[in-house]
C-alpha cells in the first residue's frame, strides 16, 4: 500500500512544479489543444451529417468548439500568452488563418440552418482543406 502512494506523490509533486514554471503559457497551449480536439470530434459528426443529409446535427456538434474559442479569447484578453508548439515566428499568420477559419465555420452553420446541403458540402470541404493547410504549415 505504501509503494502505491509514493508514485502518486511524485506525480503530484512534479505536476505542481511543472505548472508553476509557466502556468499562463501552458494553460493557453492546453486551451488551444482542447479546441483542436473538440474540432476533430465535431468534424467527425459534421462528416456524418453531410453523408446522411442531416444538417441539423452540425451546429450542436460544434458547441464545445465554440465555447473553447471563447475561452481562448478570454485568456488572451486576460494577458495569457498563446504559443504554438512549432513555427512561433509565424504566429500572426496563424491568427489570420484561424480567424478566417472561424468565419468560414459561421457560413457552414448558416448553410446548415437553412438546410442548404450544396453549400454545407462546399463549406465542409473548404474547412477541411483549411485544416490540412494549417497543419501543413504549423505542425511541421
Amino acid at each position: 500500500m505504501r509503494l502505491l502512494s509514493l508514485p502518486v506523490f511524485f506525480v503530484a509533486a512534479f505536476s505542481v512544479i511543472g505548472t508553476a514554471a509557466g502556468v499562463e503559457q501552458q494553460e493557453s497551449k492546453n486551451l488551444i489543444r482542447e479546441e483542436m480536439i473538440a474540432l476533430d470530434s465535431a468534424f467527425k459528426v459534421a462528416m456524418d451529417a453531410v453523408v446522411l443529409n442531416q444538417p441539423g446535427r452540425i451546429l450542436p456538434a460544434f458547441q464545445e468548439t465554440n465555447a473553447l474559442r471563447v475561452e481562448v479569447e478570454r485568456a488572451v484578453k486576460g494577458g495569457a500568452k498563446i504559443g504554438l508548439p512549432r513555427n512561433q515566428k509565424r504566429f500572426r499568420e496563424f491568427v489570420r488563418m484561424d480567424n478566417k477559419f472561424h468565419q468560414d465555420l459561421e457560413l457552414l452553420f448558416k448553410a446548415a440552418k437553412k438546410n442548404n446541403m450544396g453549400l454545407v458540402q462546399r463549406q465542409t470541404h473548404r474547412l477541411l482543406d483549411a485544416c490540412i493547410r494549417c497543419h501543413r504549415i504549423f505542425r511541421q
